[in-house]
C-alpha cells in the first residue's frame, strides 16, 4: 500500500462523489469488501489526520480499487446525460448498461432502464448498482449480459493501465444475474458519514450480507405464458376466480408466517407449474404447494399457521420420513407443505395414501434456490425450474391436464413400502 494510491483513491472518490451530490443522488455504500470492517478501526497505513479514511481507502494488490455503491434508479433518470458530462469532464472514463425493464413485458415497445454505471480513472473504478421498486418488498437489480460486460471491458479498458489486472477478473466478483433485495429493516435505513460523505448502509451489515449472498433472482417468462394462454386459455368461470384469489390469498399469509419464523420455502409442484407455464395460479387446480427442506421445519410452525387462521387439516409421516403437512383457509383452500430430504446424489419428498398408509417417494435431481415475484409476493423457486418442472411432470409439462392422479401421475413418483401398525395412527393423521 503507498500513500500515492491512496491520494489517487481518495481523489478520485471526493471528484466522482461530488458530482452525484451536486445532482441530489443519495448515494447507498454497497461494497461488500468494505462492510465487514465498516466499524472496525483499520491499521494505520497513511497519516490518518490527513485524509480521515478508515474503510473507503483501501487499496486491495489483488482486486486493485473497485469500490461499489447503490442508488434508486429512479433517481438517476433523467440526468444521465448531464452526470456523464460532468464525470468526463473531470477525467471519468464512464459506461453505462441498460436492461429491459421487466414490469413493462409485453406492452409495447420494450423499456430500457440503465442496470449498472462504471466510471473509471488512475487505476481506479467504481461501480454502481441500481434499485428498483418491485411490488412493495423488495428492490430488483438487473441482470448483466455476456455482451454487456464485453462492451464494458472494452470501454474502460483504455482507462487502465497495463500494470492493472483484467477486467474480467474484476468481472468475476459481481454477479451477472438479476437480483432482489429486500428492503426491509436489513437495508437501507443507517445514515453514516466517511472521509465527509453522506451514505446509506444496511442496518444489519451481517444479516444483509447472508441475504445477499442469496438474492438470486429469475424473472418469470412472460413470452411462454402468453403462448400458453393463446393456446389453453378460455373465460375464467367464477369458481375459477375465486380459487385464484383465495389461493394468493392463503399464499400470502403462510408466507407472513414462515417468514417469521425464517423457514426458507419454494413453490412446488403444480404451484410451481403455474408460475413457470403460466406466470399465475393454475385456475383448476385444487390446492397450493409449498416446498422446505425438513432441516428447516420448526415444531411451532403448526401453532403459528393456526393462530394466522390456516389451520391443520393432514400430518403425514414423521420429521425423520415422508412428513407432510396440510392446513386449510377460512375459504376451504388448502396448501400442502411437502418437506423434502437430502441424499447423496438427488432429493426427494414424500407422499401417503390416507386409507392404507402407503407411502412414495417423488425424487428430484439437486437444486438450489432463486427468488422470483409471483401474485404479487417476493417468493423461492428451484433456480433449475424446467429440470424441477420436468421431473415432476415429464416433457409435456406444457400441455394442459385436468386429470390427474397424485401417486400415479407424476414421473419421479416411485412406491416406499407402507406405515407399519405400529406407527400407522401417528403417521397418518386427519383432523
Amino acid at each position: 500500500i503507498t500513500d500515492a494510491s491512496v491520494t489517487h483513491q481518495k481523489h478520485c472518490l471526493d471528484k466522482f462523489l461530488s458530482v452525484f451530490k451536486d445532482h441530489k443522488i443519495p448515494m447507498i455504500l454497497f461494497d461488500f469488501d468494505i462492510f465487514p470492517n465498516l466499524f472496525q478501526s483499520r491499521p494505520r497505513s497513511w497519516h490518518e489526520s490527513d485524509h480521515q479514511c478508515k474503510t473507503l481507502c483501501k487499496y486491495h494488490p489483488e482486486e486493485k480499487n473497485v469500490i461499489t455503491f447503490a442508488i434508486q434508479g429512479t433517481k438517476f433518470h433523467g440526468q444521465e446525460e448531464s452526470i456523464q458530462k460532468d464525470l468526463t469532464r473531470l477525467g471519468f472514463t464512464t459506461h453505462i448498461t441498460f436492461v429491459e425493464d421487466p414490469r413493462f413485458y409485453g406492452e409495447g415497445k420494450p423499456v430500457l432502464i440503465p442496470s449498472y454505471f462504471w466510471a473509471a480513472k488512475k487505476d481506479h473504478v467504481i461501480h454502481i448498482a441500481f434499485l428498483y421498486d418491485r411490488v412493495t418488498s423488495y428492490l430488483w437489480i438487473g441482470p448483466v449480459t455476456d455482451k454487456d460486460w464485453t462492451d464494458t471491458v472494452n470501454v474502460l479498458a483504455p482507462a487502465l493501465s497495463d500494470g492493472w489486472h483484467s477486467m474480467e477478473r474484476i468481472g468475476a466478483k459481481f454477479p451477472r444475474y438479476a437480483q432482489a433485495i429486500d428492503k426491509g429493516m436489513h437495508f437501507l435505513g443507517l445514515p453514516i458519514e466517511i472521509d465527509g460523505h453522506k451514505f446509506s448502509v444496511p442496518y444489519h451489515i451481517t444479516k444483509f450480507l447472508e441475504r445477499y449472498h442469496t438474492s438470486h433472482f429469475i424473472e418469470c417468462n412472460f413470452k411462454r405464458a402468453k403462448q400458453f394462454k393463446k393456446q389453453f386459455g378460455k373465460e375464467l368461470t367464477e369458481k375459477d376466480k375465486t380459487f385464484v384469489a383465495s389461493s394468493k390469498k392463503i399464499m400470502q399469509t403462510a408466507k407472513k408466517v414462515l417468514d417469521k419464523l425464517e423457514i426458507p420455502f419454494w413453490l412446488s409442484s403444480g404451484t410451481c407449474l403455474g408460475w413457470f407455464r403460466q406466470c399465475n395460479v393454475i385456475p383448476h387446480s385444487k390446492d397450493v404447494d409449498f416446498g422446505v427442506w425438513i432441516k428447516d421445519y420448526k415444531p411451532s410452525l403448526i401453532k403459528r399457521m393456526e393462530k394466522a387462521g390456516l389451520l391443520l387439516k393432514h400430518k403425514f409421516g414423521f420429521v425423520k420420513d415422508s412428513f407432510e403437512l396440510s392446513f386449510v383457509s377460512e375459504e376451504g383452500v388448502k396448501l400442502d407443505i411437502f418437506f423434502f430430504y437430502e441424499e447423496t446424489d438427488y432429493v426427494w419428498n414424500g407422499g401417503t395414501q390416507a386409507h392404507d398408509g402407503r407411502k412414495y417417494k417423488y425424487k428430484f435431481p439437486k437444486f438450489t434456490l432463486c427468488w422470483t415475484e409471483f401474485v404479487g409476493l417476493k417468493v423461492r423457486v428451484p433456480c433449475d425450474t424446467h429440470t424441477y418442472i420436468e421431473a415432476n411432470y415429464g416433457k409435456n409439462w406444457m400441455e394442459e391436464v385436468k386429470q390427474w392422479q397424485w401417486n400415479l401421475s407424476p414421473p419421479n413418483v416411485e412406491t416406499n413400502g407402507q406405515w407399519g401398525d405400529s406407527e400407522i395412527n401417528e403417521a397418518v393423521q386427519i383432523y
